[in-house]
């Protein structure tokens, strides 16, 4: 069903746990990983004991990862690899990319006001010329629906199914744009990048080389499954 060498993903995980939820296969999972993997007794111990002060917990900065750490951080990286492993050629292309990457910016407060643009002239901060909203979401350059399923929606005309989506989307989108200016542009630039990617990797950032390398490991690892969703 997965191959041993998968790389995990949340979104995938999660969807065949909901295709399989109600099946044996799935009983059997949890019980193979609550009773062989997991030692849920004593995680709840030490986790008491750090809640009572019987543990204390320490942050320290070290040049080199412990044998513990470097196979959970090497799992880990399998998505968020480190700035290192990207070469900063690759990065410089990417960049170059966003940059050029068309968009059609609109108001999701009013509905009014468009502008199609590319990455690299959108200012730091957006607002409607007419409203002054800082809600302001983006799509395809080419998408002409989504501005009239705003309108359609502020005017209280019903939605469909579809259009409702599409409209809570926009403004998961334009929460981003409102919260992270440029950046959230730049990130939803990137080929896959969707809200609810694009907003993990606008929390996680640290600096613009970090985002960057983010945004190409999350293209990357939507070309790899994007096979399989399209299924």
């Amino acid at each position: 069903m997965v191959g041993r060498g998968a790389i995990y993903d949340r979104k995938s995980s999660r969807f065949i746990y909901e295709r399989y939820q109600n099946t044996p296969v799935v009983t059997e999972a949890l019980r193979e990983l609550f009773h062989d993997k997991f030692d849920l007794k004593s995680t709840e111990t030490v986790l008491n004991r750090i809640r009572n002060n019987k543990i204390q917990i320490e942050w320290v900065d070290v040049d080199k990862f412990s044998k513990l750490a470097e196979p959970l951080l090497d799992h880990a990286t399998k998505y968020y690899s480190s700035p290192a492993s990207v070469d900063k050629a690759i990065l410089d292309l990417v960049k170059k990319r966003l940059f050029k990457t068309k968009h059609r910016l609109i108001c999701a407060r009013c509905g009014k006001w468009q502008l199609a643009i590319i990455t690299e002239e959108v200012k730091k901060n957006l607002s409607c010329k007419y409203c002054k909203s800082r809600q302001i979401t983006t799509t395809f350059y080419s998408d002409y629906d989504l501005i009239k399923i705003i309108q359609k929606k502020h005017s209280g005309k019903k939605l469909s199914a579809e259009e409702n989506h599409r409209f809570k989307r926009a403004w998961k989108v334009a929460s981003l744009v409102e919260t992270f200016g440029k950046n959230a542009i730049i990130v939803l630039s990137g080929y896959g990048v969707g809200a609810d990617t694009g907003a993990r990797i606008l929390r996680n950032m640290i600096d613009q080389e970090l985002m960057y390398k983010q945004i190409y490991e999350a293209e990357r690892q939507y070309v790899m499954t994007r096979g399989f969703w399209d299924d």
